[in-house]
Formats: C-alpha cells, structure tokens, sequence
C-alpha cells in the first residue's frame, strides 16, 4: 500500500493529520521527542515518521530499527508498517528481542556458540532458596507472593535499574521497597543467585540488556558495524523504557543520534518493575540537541470522558488535554454496598449497554487486581452475558521466549488468578475483563471502571509518593480506555458479612472527588446534545422492555451467549 500523498513542504503525507501530527511525521530534526497524551495517536505518527522517511529517502529501511515494550506492542507496529508498504528490512521488536539477536550474531561472527538464556529464572531461585524450605514443607512455588516469587520481583527491578547485588539493599531502601524478605536477605539471595546463574554459564532475560550494552561498548569494532546498520532510530512507549532498556538504547546511538521516541509521561505505569519516566523527561538533557513535540488532543474518547480522566490525574485548566471527538454520554459515579452488589450492577448496566450494532467485545470492565474481576465474572455468568479475560502478552521480554529453542517451560506462572476460563459466545465475543495494566493500548466504546475505594485505588501497599503518583497515573490509563461511555464504582463492603457486622465501611478512593466534581462542572454547564440524548433515550427503552418482558421457563434471563 503506497503512502497517500498530501503536499506539506513537498513531503508525501496521508490526509487527516492535525497540524502537530503532521509537525511530528514531516519535521527534519534528527533527534525529536514526542510527547503524546492518551489517544493522541503517538502509534500512529510513529509509523507515519518511518513511512514518511523511508518513501522520500531519509532512511534505508534496512537501517531502521525500532524498540518498543512488549511484543504485543512490536506485532502493532509491524502490522502498521506493513499496511504502510515499508516494513520489508525494517527491524522491530523488544529491547530484549534485539540485545538478543546481536549479542548471537556477535557471537556467530567470532565462531562462538549462542548465549545461554533462562526463559524463566524462577526455577533457579527455587533451587537457591530450597536449603531454606523447613523440613516437610511443599517446595516453594513461583507465585507473586511466594518467596520464588518476591525474590524474582526484586531481581528484576534491580537489574532493571542497573542495580547489583552489593547496592540492592541501599537502593532498595532508598526506593521505598518492601518484600517479605526484607532488604538485606534480598541483597544476599540475590547475589547467591548471581553466582548460581554464572556456574551454569547464563544469561537471564535482564543480563541480555546488560550483556549487549557491553559488548557495544567494549568491542569497538561490532558496536560501530551495529551502529552503522542501525543509524535510525525509533522507540515507541518511551515512558516504559527502564535504565538498562536506556543505557542499550544509548550505546546504539552513538554521539549523532538519529533518533524518535514517543511517548506520555502520564502513562507511565511500571515504576514498580523498573521503569523510569524521567528517562523520557529529561531526553533533552540527556541527547543534547532534542526537540520536543507535544501532542495533548485525544481522538479516542469524548470530551466528557477526557474532562474525567484529566481532573483524576490533577491536569486543570490550560495544562488538561483536549478531545477531537464530538459530545458523548455523561460519565457516572455509583456506589453499592457490597462488591458482589457491584458486579450485579456492572452485569445488568453491561446488558443495557449491549444495543443493537454494538459486540459485547465493545464493552470493558476494569479493575486495579485480578481478584476483583472474579466477582464480576460470576454476574455475568448469572446474567448469562458471555465474557472474557483480555488478552495479550504485555511483558517487557515477552518476544524473548519464542526465540529461546529450546524455550525453559515457566514454574507455575497463572496467566489471570480466578479467571482462567471463558465464557464466551460461539464467535468469540464477549464483555472483556482487565485489569488497569492490561488494558493498557487498548479502548472500548463502554467502560466500567470498578472498584474506586481506598486500598484498591490506590493499593494499600503503595505508601510511598513515588508509588503513589504511580497508582493515579494507572487510573488515568483506565479512564482513558472509554471512547464514549464511563461508569465508575465502588463499594462500601467486602461482602455482606462485614456489612451486617458494623464494621467500618471503606472509604471511597482519594481521587474519586475529582472525578464527581468534574461531572457536577459538565452537568451544570452541558447542553442536551443528540448523541447524549440518544443514548439515554435508548437506555431508558431497554429498561422499559426488560421490566415488561415475559419470564423465560429457565431463570428467566435470556442466554446472551447463543
């Protein structure tokens, strides 16, 4: 597919671009930062920039390459290149997926074997860790909040931040982390693992990044051939990128970069897994000479869901985004006494939301934790309303492992605690579950975001400043997956027990006021419009229809899934 041509200072661009989007993809800087909010189309004046370059000659495709976050992320963008007609010779995929390729060819051109890489470290750290099992105990497993499974969170975010076993324990508590095991224990398990990994002559899936970085700078010769094959540079999702992700990235570029990077600082959700979005922030300082673009209009969701979105993030005034988009529904708040209460609630609005044209694929519910969306899942069941867990593997090395052969199987690594089965319709569709971090990149027409109660948003572990800016820029991602219609709820109880005991009720979540208030500003000052209108006197019908409908011999509810 050829590049549509729109004159713009004799440069072919497709037709439809605002005036900043058409800046980013033409302008001849040779290391440029866009700064792009939620729905902004960062995506997609990425691929425009690459499409752009490669078809009036700027860049060879054979020497572009482009890094993102996760696999899933990599098969969008070589999707787009591809419907763009240049994806032949372009290389694009992880920070892991490409240390591992050159740390094999470096290694192939000198006639040495491939590294060795631990698709999964875990059973390592079991094996570290099984001196210390009690006598009679069950070996320890891989879960989160096993020890298997605090260690190698810990690991990982040290080697994310170039941190080593002698400075965990300083950095860590400078950083505000907490394990079951503690800082010093961490420190020292991590180093007996460092020593097991190095006798087995491994790598694991953080040392590609750190292997790669210095063979680039310690082997002159390579790192300038590597430079030289890959002098475009592009990185998508820059707010994700951790500081060994950033020290690669800056011994591929050498001392001219030609560079790109998009990315939205407020969508900067994986601190607790390394990520730094400073690293983006101060991309001026760092590769003197950057320009910085700023696309703040969002073509995914309506005014009202935008004016929500910014006023939970704390963006008023001048400093909030805009929206491309026409009027849409008003967005509400609810609360219920109990989750399973909500849940009902979310199943029979998720009914009423299912109108004519529309999938149950098109509608999403959202929560902070997996357990949350369990309740959820057993309302739809009732309501016979077919759902399923969304998708899609969002892990910084997740191209990785497909590339291992042969590939080291995971040790008991649950896809989605309490929603390991689907229900969907015979095609497939279903009301989608996510939690806030997978939905990230995705958008539906309808969201329910659930669950807006202290301790939940944000987690009652997330204590320290850093953590919990974290935790409101991850609501911020919720909101802005809603195209047009937002609900957001919470409840008062756990469940009917601790209501009926006297209990003290939760507190609902410390940004939920900002979102009521700025719905009170858009009530008091909107205007029926015919979409809102529309849309409510379409909800107001199908509740008059549910509540005169005959009764059904079964449960009386229709079975959404045939």
């Amino acid at each position: 597919m050829a590049l549509p041509a729109a004159d713009h200072d004799g440069l072919a661009l497709p037709a439809g671009l605002t005036a900043p989007q058409r800046e980013a993809v033409a302008a001849t800087d040779r290391s440029l930062c866009v700064l792009a909010g939620a729905g902004a189309g960062k995506t997609r004046v990425l691929t425009l920039r690459v499409a752009r370059r490669v078809h009036d000659g700027s860049a060879d495709p054979g020497h572009v390459l482009v890094c993102t976050f996760s696999r899933k992320a990599a098969d969008e963008l070589r999707r787009r290149l591809w419907m763009l007609g240049v994806s032949d010779g372009i290389r694009a995929g992880t920070f892991h997926r490409t240390a591992l390729g050159l740390l094999r060819q470096q290694r192939a051109d000198r006639g040495a074997p491939p590294p060795v890489v631990l698709a999964d470290r875990r059973a390592v750290l079991a094996a570290v860790l099984e001196e210390e099992r009690p006598e009679g105990a069950p070996a320890w497993g891989g879960r989160r909040r096993s020890p298997v499974g605090q260690l190698e969170t810990e690991i990982g975010w040290a080697k994310a931040r170039l941190v080593t076993p002698e400075a965990y324990a300083a950095e860590a508590q400078a950083a505000g982390r907490t394990s079951g095991l503690g800082p010093e224990r961490v420190a020292e398990l991590y180093r007996r693992y460092e020593d097991e990994r190095r006798r087995r002559g491994a790598l694991d899936l953080d040392d590609l990044l750190w292997s790669c970085a210095d063979m680039l700078e310690q082997d002159a010769a390579f790192g300038d051939a590597v430079r030289w094959r890959y002098r475009h540079l592009f990185v998508d999702e820059m707010q994700d990128v951790n500081p060994a992700q950033f020290r690669l990235l800056r011994a591929l570029f050498g001392p001219d970069p030609d560079l790109f990077v998009v990315g939205d600082p407020n969508q900067s959700v994986y601190g607790w897994n390394g990520a730094d979005p400073g690293l983006l922030d101060h991309l001026p300082v760092t590769v003197p000479g950057t320009r910085v673009l700023r696309l703040d209009e969002n073509h995914r969701s309506s005014p009202q869901v935008v004016a929500v979105a910014a006023s939970a993030l704390g963006l008023p005034g001048t400093h909030a985004p805009t929206s491309a988009r026409p009027d849409g529904p008003m967005p509400s708040v609810a609360v219920h006494g109990t989750d399973a209460e909500e849940a009902t609630w979310v199943a029979r609005q998720a009914w009423l939301a299912h109108r004519p044209g529309r999938r149950w694929s098109q509608i999403a519910v959202l929560a902070r934790t997996n357990a949350q969306l369990t309740k959820v899942a057993e309302a739809l069941e009732k309501a016979r309303i077919p759902w399923r867990a969304a998708g899609g593997d969002l892990a910084p090395a997740s191209d990785v492992r497909e590339a291992l052969e042969p590939a080291t199987p995971a040790v008991d690594q649950p896809a989605m605690v309490g929603l390991a089965a689907e229900h969907t319709a015979e095609d497939g569709d279903g009301v989608v579950l996510a939690t806030f971090h997978r939905a990230k990149g995705l958008q539906w027409p309808a969201v329910f975001v659930i669950g807006l109660s202290e301790g939940l948003v944000p987690l009652g572990s997330a204590t320290s400043e850093a953590a919990l800016d974290e935790e409101r820029r991850l609501l911020y991602v919720a909101l802005t997956r809603a195209e047009d219609e937002l609900a957001c709820t919470w409840a008062l109880y756990r469940d009917a027990r601790l209501a009926g005991s006297g209990g003290a009720p939760r507190r609902a979540s410390r940004w939920l006021e900002a979102i009521e208030r700025a719905r009170a500003e858009l009530v008091a000052g909107a205007t029926p419009t015919e979409p809102a209108a529309a849309a409510a006197r379409w909800r107001q019908l199908r509740a008059q229809l549910d509540a005169t409908a005959e009764p059904r011999p079964d449960d009386g509810r229709p079975d959404h899934r045939r």
